[in-house]
């Protein structure tokens, strides 16, 4: 027997070893790649919480020293219970609760308590006709002061209920943009805190916290921003509370899960286009509809699939069928999302609505058609797509 080579045996040693090698590299790749991003978001919380240690060493108060001011408001509807922020401030020399409009609106019953201790029973609600702010007018309390001024880069404090625990919380940071009607922080608040106070070192109210945005792609929350409405400069309008949550509210709760619950059933589709779907219980008579029609199709497939033979000329039918059921299903569940759209831009035209709502009937709206347009999108990638194919 002759030997091999040992220039040629090194060489197919190399070659064998060479795809263990690149697999190790990449692992190892990976590590040091998760090992820096970790190692960066945590020097980047130290960071964080340093410069929030700086800004809360420059307050001359607390949290403590304003909790007679500080209100939780709970509610409970249709839509389960929940809880938020509110504050007492004085306004035109007038005190008022303050919280914000999406706090309250759809909740069959609703709770004002003071941290302090104590029920608040305002004696009205009225709404800022543009913006997400409800001032609900008391009898006599003291509050806090309401200011004009601000600038870019002084120090704020937000103190709320964070994420609905039934307590106060502190939260420090810096004013980053003020416009007419909003100023944007860098304070981490967060769900529980809508319709707190944003304090500056005064112990003046610069705004109310009220939303965050953040974008689509974002996943570790750098491009997270979050907003407070200003109280000044605001027109409200008084409204006969249950007369009005009856009408608008509780339409725009609805219609909020609906939103939710479409987009629920869409990302299950979109996960796997192939697979059943649970929709039976679903509000939305059409959601409903065209679930049943995916999973007759869904059938159809898994029938075709247990056939187990099939020639050339059989399978190629089977594929061009499957391929205009996807793509049926997929602008059926487009025309879902479009009609749904359609009645929530209809809603928004409605008489009586503050700016608030008008904006999120839109908002839902705007989502929905997105929704739609992304689904047409993948059924056209589905309609190329070959679900049999006789092995090689």
């Amino acid at each position: 027997m002759n030997k091999m080579p040992n220039r040629l045996l090194l060489s197919l040693m190399l070659m064998l070893a060479l795809p263990c090698m690149l697999a190790a590299e990449k692992e190892n790749y990976d590590k040091k790649k998760a090992a820096k991003e970790e190692r960066e978001k945590k020097e980047a919380l130290e960071k964080r919480l340093a410069e929030e240690q700086e800004i809360k060493a420059r307050f001359g108060y607390s949290v403590n020293d304003i909790t007679a001011h500080l209100v939780i408001v709970s509610c409970s509807g249709a839509q389960g219970r929940s809880s938020g922020s509110g504050f007492v401030a004085l306004l035109d020399g007038k005190p008022y609760l303050f919280t914000n409009q999406h706090v309250i609106l759809g909740a069959d019953t609703i709770s004002f308590k003071a941290t302090a201790g104590g029920a608040l029973k305002p004696r009205g609600v009225e709404l800022s006709t543009t913006r997400d702010i409800a001032r609900l007018p008391l009898s006599e309390a003291e509050g806090l002061a309401i200011s004009k001024n601000m600038a870019i880069g002084a120090p704020i404090a937000v103190f709320g209920n964070s994420e609905g625990g039934g307590v106060a919380t502190e939260l420090y940071g810096k004013v980053t943009s003020v416009s007419a009607e909003l100023v944007e922080v860098s304070a981490d608040f967060v769900s529980g805190n809508s319709g707190s106070p944003v304090l500056n070192l005064d112990k003046e109210v610069i705004g109310i916290a009220s939303y965050v945005s953040s974008s689509s792609d974002d996943e570790d929350g750098s491009d997270t921003r979050r907003f407070c409405y200003r109280l000044t400069g605001n027109q409200w309008t008084s409204v006969d509370w249950k007369k009005y949550n009856d009408k608008f509210g509780k339409l725009y709760r609805d219609n909020e899960a609906l939103v939710e619950a479409t987009f629920e059933v869409a990302n299950q589709w979109y996960q796997d286009p192939f697979n059943r779907v649970s929709a039976d219980n679903h509000p939305d008579s059409e959601l409903r509809k065209w679930s049943t029609s995916h999973n007759h199709m869904v059938n159809r497939i898994m029938r075709m699939r247990e056939q187990g033979t099939a020639t050339p000329h059989e399978l190629e039918n089977v594929n061009k069928q499957i391929s205009k059921d996807l793509v049926d299903s997929s602008e059926d569940l487009a025309k879902v999302c479009r009609d749904r759209s359609k009645r929530l831009r209809m809603l928004a035209k409605q008489r009586g609505l503050t700016g608030f709502l008008r904006d999120e009937f839109n908002r839902l709206s705007g989502r929905l058609e997105s929704a739609a347009r992304n689904l047409d999108a993948y059924g056209e990638k589905l309609a190329k797509f070959k679900f049999f194919h006789f092995a090689e």
